[in-house]
């Protein structure tokens, strides 16, 4: 089963940690739930990865935050 692991308003910042995560070998993937006819006021951006690799997953997105 998938966990959502990160989410956010920013594509940038999304693309920045999913990078990181498959940079460190983690597959993830992300859900767009903006709202579009809202111009993106409504909703986040998602990254989901294995249940399997959550915890080194949660891990990294720390170190990346804590930066």
């Amino acid at each position: 089963m998938d966990k959502r692991i990160f989410y956010t308003k920013s594509k940038v910042e999304l693309m920045g940690v999913k990078n990181l995560l498959e940079s460190q070998g983690i597959k993830c993937y992300e859900i767009d739930k903006v709202d579009s006819s809202y111009g993106g006021v409504f909703g986040n951006y998602e990254l989901m990865v294995d249940e399997s690799d959550e915890e080194k997953a949660k891990e990294i997105i720390d170190q990346f935050e804590s930066k």
